[in-house]
């Protein structure tokens, strides 16, 4: 791993630092909706479920500031192991991918913050952890997200069909 830049990162309109236990609470003001709660890997009925969630994921979760310092979002930024053959050296397979995912609170939606806070993300991984690729995944349904890894410059690699098990509409298709 490179050296990490100091924090906060500036982005020509936000700011994205670690997300702190006292970013928790502000979070669910958005974490707890259904329109949010529904495209992300959890689905989220309770505050304890987030404060729970929250808590396990604090170091691999940046916060997404306006330079007033008003919480926009937060994104995850989770650094794994490349799959690797029995046999091959395994060293070579660590900490060499990440997997990115975001949230942004509705009211801030459609500024195009997700996709400027994810475009650094992206940035900070290749060039700060050094990893050698960065995923995302998404419903298939979900539109937004599907639309933030195009403007990002993702590749749309597979669509799966009825692969993900959703809590309120069962199999879905993933992107």
């Amino acid at each position: 791993m490179k050296d990490l830049p100091a924090w906060p990162i500036r982005t020509s309109r936000l700011l994205l630092r670690p997300f702190a236990e006292t970013d928790i609470a502000a979070a669910w003001t958005y974490r707890g909706l259904p329109t949010v709660t529904t495209w992300t890997g959890a689905y989220l009925t309770s505050y304890p479920q987030w404060v729970d969630l929250a808590s396990r994921t604090l170091p691999n979760r940046l916060a997404i500031t306006l330079p007033s310092g008003a919480l926009v979002g937060d994104l995850t930024l989770q650094v794994t192991d490349a799959w690797h053959q029995i046999g091959a050296d395994p060293r070579a397979a660590r900490g060499s991918n990440a997997e990115l995912g975001w949230a942004i609170d509705p009211a801030y939606a459609g500024r195009g913050y997700a996709t400027e806070a994810s475009t650094e993300a992206v940035r900070l991984a290749f060039d700060h952890i050094g990893v050698r690729r960065v995923t995302t995944s998404a419903f298939a349904d979900n539109a937004a997200s599907i639309r933030v890894m195009e403007k990002i410059g993702m590749r749309h690699e597979a669509t799966t069909r009825a692969d993900s098990f959703h809590a309120t509409r069962g199999w879905t298709d993933g992107a």
